[in-house]
């Protein structure tokens, strides 16, 4: 049945991309082909093509002798993949407020309204979800084909660090606080202004991510190889 093997493609790529980038497969860890088919219950070759596309996304790292493993990062790679992503970000909110809409507008104060109660009840998980949320709806806006998959790439292979802060009260307060900024940039429509606040939003984390990388043992000080 041809019509059947995008679908078990696509199924396997999606289960082994979560399982990267939530975190429960570590930097570094090998792939073994067979324990995964066996998992997912899907052959070798719509497995092995997953990995090829997880490769290409650079969620996976194929050696030489064809053996895949989970892809390791530097610090220095990470710091550089944050400062990267900070730029997508800024370009995401310049580019929104040329777009956006009043029915994006009502939208986006409704994730914020209920992102400020996540933080007023002091619950985290329900707060990064909603952020994320807000952060992709801006990029939505912006409707920039190549911009969101750069995104998108970079976005994946940080999610689960920024799963596991756990910022003081001041960081998080900061944070919220320029989200509401965020959101009154966008009404007037000031690019600009939007574009440096949201670098700097990310900007504001990255010592706090970093750390956070080397605690979890997410990257290493020497050079991923």
């Amino acid at each position: 049945m041809p019509e059947s093997k995008p679908q078990i493609n696509e199924t396997a790529y999606l289960a082994l991309r979560e399982k990267i980038i939530s975190g429960e497969l570590a930097p570094g860890a090998p792939l073994s082909e067979r324990a995964i088919c066996e998992e997912l219950e899907v052959s070798r070759t719509p497995l092995r093509e997953a990995i090829k596309m997880l490769a290409r996304e650079g969620l996976v790292e194929i050696s030489a002798t064809r053996r895949a493993r989970v892809a390791s990062l530097s610090l220095d790679e990470a710091a550089n993949m944050l400062t990267l992503l900070a730029a997508l970000e800024g370009l995401s909110g310049e580019q929104a407020c040329q777009k956006i809409s009043a029915k994006d507008i009502a939208y986006l104060e409704t994730l914020q309204a209920a992102m400020r109660v996540s933080h007023e009840q002091g619950d985290l998980a329900a707060y990064f979800d909603l952020n994320q949320r807000i952060h992709l709806e801006i990029l939505r806006i912006a409707d920039n084909k190549v911009l969101a998959e750069m995104f998108g790439n970079l976005n994946a292979r940080l999610r689960h660090v920024r799963r596991r802060l756990n910022p003081t009260p001041g960081r998080w307060l900061q944070a919220v606080t320029e989200h509401e900024q965020i959101l009154v940039y966008l009404k007037k429509g000031e690019g600009k202004k939007l574009r440096a606040l949201m670098e700097d939003h990310l900007r504001n984390k990255t010592d706090v991510l970093l750390a956070t990388m080397l605690e979890h043992g997410i990257v290493s000080v020497q050079r991923a190889g």
